[in-house]
């Protein structure tokens, strides 16, 4: 007479088949959420690619029609600045930032240019999803900061050009290979309206080596959210995508660094 002593379970089933099974399932399950993070994390990165190319080819565009001048990270004395509904802006802090001065010339399209990804999830959560607050979250935490004080420079409410002896002002001054826009954030949203360079003006950056989760207001609100890596738009039009290392190299922040050939060039 035969015993079997192996358990069985719905339609003849033994425990260990059901244990390895289950052991199959869960493999494969891991395997899907991998190669999920991986495609995520790629579509990720396109996206911030082409809104760096988008925002590259509005600024050129801007100092184009502006007789080769670079618009200013920042400008308190604008005024004739508009939302994407043809308003006026009545917030001075609004219309001093970047984003909505630069949006005519990407015909106000904030997807895909100031809002990528997540960040306008971050956005609302902060500010909400409409009006004034809203606009000074856009203003406040586009995606991409700009290159505050060493390219198209920074104004004073006296109209004065901050670090006007480091910043380059227009087109002529420049080989059109310096670092306009990168990925930008800070603890609450991934983007910031500005980025400083490695050595200043606007403080240095920490030596230590980038970690996932880290603070990029260490590192001039630089983020490098693609895996210790940054997006990074220059003025000659182009786009690439840097490690926070590379991007210590002062020469693809200013100009007089790269006169000088000296990537530990420090501002004066």
């Amino acid at each position: 007479m035969n015993h079997r002593n192996d358990l069985r379970f719905g339609a003849g089933f033994t425990l260990v088949e059901m244990l390895v099974a289950t052991a199959i399932l869960g493999f494969l399950v891991g395997i899907s959420g991998a190669a999920y993070q991986k495609v995520s994390g790629k579509a990720s990165l396109a996206s911030e690619v082409n809104a760096g190319k988008s925002l590259i080819q509005a600024y050129q565009l801007s100092a184009i029609e502006n007789g080769g001048r670079l618009l200013p990270s920042r400008d308190p004395t604008a005024t004739q600045v508009k939302n994407a509904n043809g308003q006026a802006i009545s917030m001075s802090e609004v219309r001093s930032r970047y984003p909505f001065r630069l949006a005519p010339y990407f015909n106000y399209q904030m997807d895909g240019t100031v809002l990528v990804n997540r960040n306008e999830a971050q956005i609302i959560k902060l500010m909400g999803s409409s009006g004034s607050m809203y606009e000074y979250g856009l203003s406040v935490f586009p995606a991409m900061g700009i290159n505050r004080y060493l390219v198209g420079g920074s104004i004073s409410p006296n109209g004065a050009v901050q670090y006007s002896g480091e910043c380059i002002q227009s087109m002529s001054q420049s080989d059109k290979s310096l670092i306009v826009f990168a990925s930008a954030g800070n603890p609450d949203v991934d983007g910031y309206e500005y980025i400083t360079a490695p050595c200043g003006p606007g403080g240095q950056w920490s030596s230590a080596q980038w970690t996932k989760g880290v603070d990029a207001g260490n590192y001039g609100h630089v983020d490098g959210r693609f895996d210790g890596k940054a997006v990074c738009a220059f003025l000659n039009g182009s786009v690439r995508v840097l490690s926070i290392d590379d991007l210590r190299d002062m020469r693809l922040w200013s100009r007089n660094a790269a006169l000088e050939n000296n990537p530990n060039y420090q501002p004066k």
